[in-house]
């Protein structure tokens, strides 16, 4: 385990303040962080170049106006003892879907272990590396998966409960659960999976097809049941869904009741969704209730504070694009069951020859409260502007090929 930081100009920030809810969160202040994230900030994976070969990945730091505060963490690119190298293809659009642990207190991050330069690396019969990445950057990618099932798809995504816990793998083979420091996992199902994440105890997965329940809270062996989220006219044509983030925006006792889902449609072609979607639960049933056109829409975050959320995705120029990267920010301030509608705004983009892929918040450090329920943050340089806080929620993001 070691503690790894690369310091770059990640980004050309397109929009140094963005106006949420009537107010302005400003210009990030300088530099905050050598020795850690920022509570309440954006987490970019990165890809330092944008061909189909093997590229060094950063954990880069973002304000929510889409300022990089100058923080970020290198992963490995190279085999030490237990250290594994991370590296990741700059243009498979779905890969490098970060996630957060349950417990909000890590990053987890997954990619290959070769060296940089390898060429089409997702398609390389490579073992397949998870870093789970501590607040202050500590970097345990000791975690270095050689099953042939998953050697021979993309590796996509992990999550886990806790540092320490089952760690469970999404890839083109299925979700699946290994140990950390393991070299195999388990599959629980035979999908195509896109990003794994846990909420509220529970184990879910979005697939090229859906979002699903798998099995009952946290399985850790066997083929797992996988129960469908949406279904019937609620199903979009060409669902292709990668981070998803669950919210709660009403006052009564069901907690989630919203859904936001970055629909890329697994690389859109004309006529498929280029979408961040919204889903509220009426009566039981996950039910559409609008969307906003974002190209290849992979990585997604929502906070939910002052009365909206607000919504942060990583996509493209147009679903033409061979690249994701641009940081987009979008606003719903319509509430429960009100139709998410509007324009998403451009908050910065990718310096050239990097790649934007998944994005989480910054995990808020040992002694906070679990992001699957709120909780208030107090953000240097925003208590001027007339914020006492905020409230957080835990989201999901992905990024596929």
């Amino acid at each position: 385990m070691r503690q790894h930081h690369r310091f770059r100009t990640p980004t050309t920030v397109a929009i140094a303040a963005l106006a949420v809810g009537g107010s302005l969160l400003g210009v990030a202040s300088p530099a905050f962080a050598a020795s850690g994230f920022l509570p309440g900030d954006l987490v970019i994976y990165e890809t330092q170049g944008t061909s189909t070969a093997a590229q060094a990945v950063d954990l880069v730091d973002y304000s929510e106006a889409g300022a990089p505060t100058g923080y970020s963490v290198a992963l490995p690119t190279a085999d030490s003892g237990t250290t594994h190298a991370l590296t990741e293809s700059g243009s498979a659009l779905n890969d490098g879907e970060l996630t957060l642990s349950a417990d909000g207190q890590s990053l987890v991050a997954t990619g290959y272990d070769a060296p940089v330069g390898t060429a089409s690396i997702t398609s390389t019969t490579v073992p397949r590396t998870v870093a789970v990445v501590s607040s202050s950057g500590t970097v345990d990618s000791s975690t270095s998966i050689t099953n042939t099932t998953v050697e021979a798809n993309n590796f996509r995504s992990a999550t886990t409960s806790t540092a320490g816990s089952p760690l469970y793998t999404g890839s083109g083979g299925g979700a699946g659960v290994t140990a950390d420091g393991a070299s195999t996992n388990s599959l629980l199902t035979t999908d195509k999976v896109h990003e794994v994440q846990i909420y509220d105890g529970q184990l879910y997965e979005s697939t090229t097809k859906n979002i699903f329940s798998v099995g009952t809270g946290e399985p850790t062996s066997g083929t797992q049941t996988t129960t469908a989220l949406l279904s019937g006219a609620n199903l979009p044509t060409n669902f292709g869904p990668d981070q998803f983030a669950f919210a709660t925006l009403g006052a009564g006792a069901t907690q989630p009741d919203t859904l936001y889902v970055a629909d890329g449609s697994n690389g859109a072609t004309a006529g498929q969704p280029n979408a961040v979607e919204k889903y509220s639960l009426e009566s039981g049933v996950w039910t559409a209730t609008g969307s906003i056109t974002v190209p290849l829409a992979v990585g997604l975050a929502v906070a939910v504070y002052g009365g909206a959320a607000h919504i942060f995705v990583t996509g493209a120029t147009s679903s033409s694009a061979a690249n994701n990267t641009v940081l987009y920010g979008i606003t719903d301030s319509s509430g429960f069951g009100g139709t998410l509608s509007g324009t998403a705004s451009v908050l910065a983009n990718a310096q050239s020859g990097t790649d934007f892929k998944g994005l989480v918040f910054a995990p808020p450090g040992p002694g906070a409260v679990t992001p699957e329920t709120p909780y208030v943050l107090v953000l240097p340089g925003l208590t001027a502007l007339g914020l006492a806080g905020y409230l957080v929620y835990r989201r999901r993001h992905r990024a596929v090929s």
